[in-house]
């Protein structure tokens, strides 16, 4: 489709469970994503991580920063909104996940996110800033326009919120010069009665150049559910991304995958520059 609208499908959570990694390696074999967010904390990274080696051409491969992994999340957003998170020791943690991603990736991140977005919070929003500025990464961002759109979309109010705290992290994006994508859509409360399918159209709808689409897809095994509350929704993903539901659905909503870099470039778009830094 020449005139496709260029968006980023990205799957989280590459890392989390050899089933989940592996799921997700099968739909990159097969196009239908364009970038995954690597958790480098557990012990399973240092077999499922090198084999995206191979992958590192074709698609952007990604840090997801994880902070929770031996704390529960509402301690982490409480405090890093009272400000209360030791950016010492935050950029201490930054930059070990990023050397273990290097060391067994064999390359540097593609692009920075969160573990359940904790990119965005104080003292971690510019740690990251920081080091995707040195390393020439982009970071995901998760604005998206507030408006009458996100109310048709999966959990809005959390779509909203998203929205509402990436716009500090975007400031400093500009101010440095780092990359971004130009659109955030995949949010999901995972307790919809509806298809994925139907949440899935309902997300992509309007999506622009550079938009990224974040999703959850894998299989299921014991580590998943000794780690991880969801399940069967990262099931009903996979078997619909590796369907062909989802090439029909791209084709009438005009969309093709890409990575960031053709995205945002096929919007004819200086969104952010293209940082040069190395690492």
């Amino acid at each position: 489709m020449a005139d496709a609208r260029k968006i980023v499908l990205c799957a989280d959570d590459y890392g989390l469970s050899p089933a989940v990694s592996r799921g997700i390696r099968e739909l990159l074999d097969c196009g239908r994503l364009s970038a995954t967010s690597c958790m480098v904390g557990f012990p399973e990274f240092a077999q499922d991580g090198p084999v995206l080696r191979s992958y590192l051409n074709r698609a952007d491969i990604g840090l997801h920063f994880t902070l929770t992994t031996d704390r529960p999340l509402s301690s982490v957003l409480v405090s890093g909104w009272l400000r209360r998170l030791n950016p010492k020791h935050i950029r201490a943690e930054l930059s070990r996940q990023v050397n273990t991603f290097m060391s067994v990736v064999g390359a540097a991140p593609a692009y920075i996110d969160g573990h359940q977005h904790v990119h965005l919070l104080p003292a971690v929003r510019e740690a990251v800033i920081e080091v995707a500025q040195r390393i020439g990464a982009y970071v995901r961002l998760t604005r998206e326009p507030i408006g009458f759109a996100m109310l048709q979309r999966p959990a809005w109010v959390d779509s909203a919120y998203l929205s509402w705290a990436a716009h500090p992290m975007e400031q400093l994006a500009n101010i440095h010069g780092v990359r971004t994508n130009c659109g955030f859509r995949g949010v999901r409360s995972f307790k919809e009665t509806t298809s994925f399918r139907d949440l899935f159209r309902s997300m992509i709808s309007g999506a622009v150049n550079g938009s990224v689409i974040m999703c959850h897809p894998g299989h299921v095994d014991d580590t998943l559910h000794a780690r991880d509350p969801i399940h069967h929704q990262r099931e009903e993903e996979f078997t619909y991304f590796a369907s062909d539901g989802f090439l029909h659905d791209m084709r009438q909503a005009g969309l093709q995958l890409a990575t960031l870099y053709e995205a945002v470039a096929a919007a004819g778009s200086d969104h952010l520059p293209f940082s040069t830094a190395v690492a």
